[in-house]
């Protein structure tokens, strides 16, 4: 057998596979037996027929079958002889094949990325001495507080903290703003719409004109369109608002009162307050771990340059792509708003998806180094654990799995986990001083907790 391999690109690689005329010949006659102990041949027992007369009768078949097994072997060897690992089936191209002939082929295929291994225990990661403070609890409170809040209709002027309910249309050169940005309904008109400078200030400017108006009064607003806003087509222009209040209402919060902790299923105020900063350090902790985790997956990143096969990359985007999607309509965004933005979408899914298959082969190989594997009895658990989120029953959901071929996906979460467990139990923390809250990123979750509903 001749193997010549021709690369297309780094994990692109394209094998000449040649099985010289002797051993074509050698398999059709091993193949011929195999029919043989089975045909049923005029004027000869099964068995007994000539193989003559059996290729007579089943060459077709036979050649089929010859095919199939010589390229099945050739194409298994020629991968293990040079150390490819294919992603993908590969496309093949018949180029000779027959009785008395060499059989030449063409198989194009998509392989694991070749790179060295940066050195992956000891990592230098960092982590911030951060504790729970009283601040961070009081203002866990006002969050509760904020769940419980209500809201009064009130006859008097409108002050900063008031919610202002309002119909309002929306201009730009005496033109409905959607002649502009088609989606831009919400600007254009509402009916009932609830304003509030903090919480809700819909365009800078418009809540301010209004503060000091009370119920029924009618006021025109003009304001330019910021920098910063989400259409960037109405960036700098003058929009005018004709704007009429139809009702100020007064935000109210309870108390923080064993009566308001009783709400949240506490005794008293005093367990409610120990059983939030008990949830703080839990949320502490896990954030801190976390981060640790990101990082020591960053620096391998960081470490590692390699190509990436295009297949797994398109497959991982589109996945991206389809959950993004599902989020944007789960929140309430339109058709139209999400086709405006599908190449951001598309341009953000493919980023997010290089980092994914990067980190999925950087920790791939750390697991064959260190001999990691995932068992039966893991697999089974967090297959229990997906079922019982989505509220189906185990054997159901892990059928459906292999059913759509995605239980490798849940095999490579646990094997990446577990690689991360390593990493992490290896790497060389320090301890630093808080961070200012603008220099806190976000960080991509490496082969951990993926949603696998895709």
């Amino acid at each position: 057998m001749e193997v010549t391999i021709t690369d297309l690109s780094p994990c692109k690689k394209q094998l000449r596979i040649e099985i010289d005329a002797e051993a074509v010949n050698a398999k059709f006659d091993s193949v011929a037996k195999d029919f043989r102990r089975h045909a049923h041949l005029p004027g000869f027992r099964p068995g007994k027929a000539p193989l003559a007369n059996v290729m007579r009768s089943y060459g077709d078949k036979i050649g089929e079958e010859a095919k199939r097994t010589l390229m099945s072997d050739s194409y298994a060897k020629a991968l293990k002889e040079n150390g490819l690992r294919p992603v993908i089936m590969p496309e093949v191209e018949e180029l000779q094949f027959g009785h008395g002939k060499p059989f030449q082929y063409l198989a194009t295929l998509e392989v694991t990325p070749a790179f060295e291994l940066p050195e992956y225990n000891g990592l230098e990661v960092e982590k911030e001495r951060r504790t729970v403070t009283g601040a961070d609890i009081d203002k866990a409170l006002d969050t509760l507080r904020e769940q419980r809040v209500s809201y009064t209709d009130v006859d008097r002027p409108a002050g900063e903290d008031d919610f202002i309910v309002v119909n309002f249309t929306g201009t730009i050169d005496d033109k409905p703003i959607t002649d502009l940005v088609k989606v831009a309904r919400g600007l254009t008109e509402q009916k009932n719409y609830w304003l509030n400078a903090k919480h809700n200030p819909l365009i800078p400017g418009i809540v301010e004109a209004l503060i000091g108006s009370g119920k029924d009064d009618k006021k025109t607003v003009t304001v330019t369109i910021p920098d910063d806003f989400i259409y960037e087509e109405l960036v700098g222009k003058e929009a005018r608002y004709e704007i009429e209040i139809v009702q100020v209402k007064e935000k109210s919060l309870p108390e923080l009162d064993d009566k308001f902790a009783k709400g949240f299923g506490a005794e008293s105020m005093d367990k409610l307050r120990e059983g939030v900063e008990n949830d703080l350090k839990n949320e502490l902790e896990y954030s801190q771990k976390k981060s640790v985790r990101n990082q020591c997956v960053d620096k391998l990143l960081d470490a590692v340059n390699c190509d990436l096969p295009e297949t797994i990359v398109n497959e991982a985007t589109r996945l991206g792509v389809h959950n993004i999607v599902q989020q944007n309509h789960q929140r309430g965004v339109g058709k139209e708003v999400i086709d405006e933005n599908k190449d951001r979408i598309y341009a953000n899914a493919k980023a997010d998806a290089e980092v994914r298959v990067k980190a999925n082969y950087i920790l791939s190989k750390i697991a064959e180094k260190e001999g990691i594997k995932v068992t039966d009895q893991e697999l089974s658990r967090q297959v229990a654990a997906m079922a019982t989120q989505q509220k189906v029953k185990p054997q159901k959901l892990a059928q459906q799995l292999k059913d759509n071929g995605t239980i490798y996906q849940v095999q490579e979460e646990i094997m990446n986990a577990k690689v991360i467990d390593l990493l992490e139990e290896k790497a060389k923390v320090t301890e630093i001083d808080p961070k200012p809250e603008a220099e806190h990123t976000h960080s991509h979750e490496h082969g951990e907790g993926h949603d696998h509903s895709h």
